[in-house]
């Protein structure tokens, strides 16, 4: 391998659950973080330096505790062969704490810069069976490693994935908030157990999620995001999350939801009545006194992929 070579991958950020899809459904959206690795051959792993820009950089290790460098590491301990040193660069873009995929997004850099390293040996599906071990779940790595609207899950046999193409019409429209939630807090407000009531709405409101994308409906939106699972709790966590959802609906919005487990909140539209449901939202957690900040985005497609260095 040649000195001083560098390995360059942009990772999308992701929005997980998407109303009724709890811990399963997950979506790449366009917006990336980049992660450049320059080789140093000679040096150690462990001399690796780092630096960033963007988004979370006074929030984030510049060590061996970094997730990009972890993610890194255990590919290489996968596939079998050391690491060199060198530098790494992150280019952060995706919100810290939001919502968005932050630490699903670097992981999956990680993953994918070793992989990159060592000539392309794992597919993504082994990408993704690393990725999602390292998170606990594969919700958000899914999507940032596959790209698109993504099914996923995680049993006795591993990781399970599958891809469906969204709408080029469609656009998602998120509220970034000033304030974090952390996935840690937004688990614990809820119930250990759910009524069989809810549970049946959940299974007829994933349903019809799934044919609005299968068929490309977006008027079933509206009905697959009427979760009972965790949506109704986590709003209590998040001011004006109500009022974000109603007015991003009034304004034109297929439907809007929590983008994760929040502090962020998505809504899903065409692209005529985009930037007036960006509008409305920023209001909805105005009321509440909350300054946010909006994106218009398209849906990303490749999930983590190479750039030119």
């Amino acid at each position: 391998m040649i000195k001083n070579k560098q390995y360059h991958v942009a990772v999308p950020a992701t929005t997980a659950n998407i109303g009724s899809g709890f811990d399963v459904l997950g979506l790449s959206l366009a917006l990336y973080n980049e992660a450049v690795f320059t080789v140093e051959e000679g040096l150690s792993f462990s001399d690796l330096t780092i630096t960033a820009e963007g988004e979370g950089t006074d929030e984030m290790a510049y060590g061996p505790d970094n997730i990009v460098c972890q993610a890194m590491k255990r590919t290489a301990e996968t596939i079998g062969k050391p690491l060199p040193g060198g530098h790494l660069h992150l280019i952060n873009r995706i919100p810290f704490a939001r919502g968005m995929g932050s630490s699903s997004a670097a992981i999956v850099a990680g993953v994918g810069l070793a992989n990159l390293y060592f000539g392309e040996p794992l597919s993504k599906k082994e990408m993704l069976s690393i990725a999602a071990d390292m998170e606990g779940h594969p919700d958000n790595a899914a999507p940032a490693v596959l790209g698109g609207f993504v099914i996923s899950m995680m049993d006795e046999q591993g990781v399970r994935g599958e891809t469906i193409p969204v709408s080029s019409e469609w656009q998602a429209v998120v509220a970034v908030p000033d304030f974090e939630l952390l996935t840690k807090e937004a688990r614990a407000v809820l119930p250990d157990s759910y009524s069989r009531k809810d549970a049946v709405h959940n299974i007829g409101a994933v349903s019809f999620l799934l044919a609005a994308f299968f068929q490309k409906k977006p008027e079933y939106l509206r009905i697959g995001l009427q979760d009972r699972i965790h949506v109704l709790y986590r709003l209590t966590l998040i001011p004006g999350g109500r009022e974000v959802v109603e007015q991003a609906e009034k304004a034109g919005a297929y439907g809007a939801t929590i983008s994760g487990s929040g502090s962020t909140m998505i809504a899903f539209t065409d692209r005529i009545h985009a930037e007036q449901v960006g509008i409305a939202m920023q209001q909805g957690f105005a009321s509440a006194g909350i300054s946010s900040r909006i994106m218009v985005l398209d849906f990303d497609r490749l999930g983590v992929h190479r750039l030119k260095a």
